[in-house]
């Protein structure tokens, strides 16, 4: 049920409506009829969003709209409730794997979940008007309190925005929900969930080690630019080049040519690392 939560509110992004994964989680799982359909349906119902659930035959399948949800039988027999795009000939499910009509029809159970966002309650993700506004205020503020020099901000500005896509990355962890990320992970070739994959060791945590290496830089750069030791905070990075240089190789052969899959995120940070490392170079 986990995973089918998660795909209902993929489907609910999709059409622009917004709800708090642990509150709606929380009111499905506490449903007297849990874990039925009945359960998700009335949950829709009690936050405003008006759903109908209705049975299709095979022959209707082209008649269901670009994107909606229904049962599909997944490993061990078991039944997801998932979120399904219509591509061409071929079915997008949760964004990550498509199948073609012959598959899908034989995995699904005919039961169809629909959304009309026109007759719903649209709740709004919470806004960021002005998000960009007080981060350029407090960037500015840093650089005059703590007097750091141009170098010094641009290679603290590349941290933050390191740490910030460290954060996105273990979004699962921190419970942040955004339909632009889910975009951006989604697809065949892409995927932003190494960071939840147990079996690939030290590449598993490459979110985990980018947070607390951003969050390191951000810290003791302020802290020595404070107390006019720039020097000292640059001398430290020049000698972790010798780490991080193999294990930004390491995360690119892995992608490229283990999983062959790309962590849009993943590259994100690696462009950083990149950038940094000239900045260090010059």
């Amino acid at each position: 049920m986990v995973e089918s939560i998660a795909n209902i509110l993929k489907y609910l992004q999709k059409k622009n409506i917004h709800l708090d994964r642990k509150e709606f989680s929380f009111q499905i799982n506490s449903h007297p009829a849990f874990p039925s359909l009945l359960s998700i349906v009335s949950t829709l119902n009690v936050n405003y969003v008006c759903n109908f659930a209705v049975e299709i035959d095979n022959s209707e399948i082209d008649e269901l709209p670009d994107d909606f949800m229904t049962f599909i039988t997944v490993e061990g027999n078991k039944q997801e409730l998932a979120f399904v795009e219509k591509t061409n000939k071929d079915f997008l499910i949760n964004g990550k794997y498509k199948v073609s009509e012959k598959e899908f029809l034989s995995s699904w159970n005919n039961i169809v979940v629909l959304i009309d966002e026109h007759q719903s309650v649209l709740k709004k993700e919470a806004g960021g008007r002005y998000k960009f506004l007080l981060a350029g205020i407090f960037m500015l503020a840093v650089l005059i309190y703590f007097q750091i020099s141009l170098h010094s901000f641009i290679f603290l500005f590349l941290s933050l925005c390191g740490f910030l896509l460290a954060v996105v990355s273990l979004r699962k962890v921190f419970g942040i929900e955004s339909p632009v990320v889910d975009k951006v992970c989604s697809g065949t070739y892409t995927d932003c969930s190494l960071s939840e994959d147990n079996t690939t060791g030290f590449v598993s945590h490459f979110g985990n080690f980018s947070l607390v290496y951003f969050l390191s830089n951000i810290v003791s750069l302020l802290f020595l630019c404070n107390s006019g030791s720039e020097d000292v905070f640059f001398t430290i990075q020049k000698t972790l080049l010798i780490i991080i240089l193999p294990v930004i190789g390491y995360s690119l052969f892995y992608q490229l040519f283990k999983i062959r899959k790309v962590c849009p995120l993943c590259i994100g940070i690696i462009i950083i690392l990149l950038l940094q490392t000239s900045i260090l170079l010059m």
